[in-house]
């Protein structure tokens, strides 16, 4: 990806940024939002069909939204810090049935929710998760996300049970 530049945008500055580079040209390789399961802006705001149009790959992070999506936490054991005022119990409660839904899924693959989320992302086409790994079981936890495909059913279901969770905060990066 030499001479090639990635950008954290709006739809409207990727288009700019695009344009711009374009001119020069100087590719636009990726663009870094926040993007999960549970935090669809860009599919909202115009950014994800915009990458897609204009051969930008976009790269999620955040895409097991801090840990919310691997059931890592429940009602009765909320994250701590600043985590604990976005993923709050009641937002947890609401947030169980597709939990549920996410593990019987990885079961039917012998998957982890883990690896059923980021799937779910690779299913978008054009998108690239980018979760943290803090040692190697978890990298390679998350490789294991490679080499098999929800079936469609599967990506349409799990989209349609999270659009009736209201969407957790985003970042203000977003609406620049």
């Amino acid at each position: 990806m030499s001479n090639c530049i990635s950008f954290l945008y709006s739809e409207r500055r990727l288009r700019d940024a695009f344009e711009r580079l374009n001119k020069r040209g100087i590719p636009l390789a990726s663009n870094q939002v926040n993007y999960s399961l549970i935090y669809r802006a860009p599919e909202q705001n115009g950014v994800k069909a915009a990458c897609d149009e204009l051969g930008i790959t976009l790269i999620a992070y955040s895409p097991i939204a801090q840990g919310a999506l691997t059931g890592k936490y429940t009602p009765e054991n909320p994250p701590t810090g600043p985590r604990g005022r976005i993923y709050t119990p009641e937002f947890l409660t609401r947030l169980q049935p597709l939990l549920n839904r996410i593990k019987e899924i990885g079961d039917n693959y012998s998957k982890t929710a883990t690896q059923v989320v980021l799937n779910w992302l690779i299913a978008q086409e054009n998108v690239v998760p980018i979760p943290g790994a803090k040692n190697a079981e978890q990298a390679k936890e998350f490789a294991g996300a490679l080499g098999w495909r929800l079936t469609g059913d599967e990506v349409n279901e799990l989209r349609s049970l999270a659009s009736e969770i209201s969407p957790v905060i985003g970042f203000p990066i977003e609406y620049l």
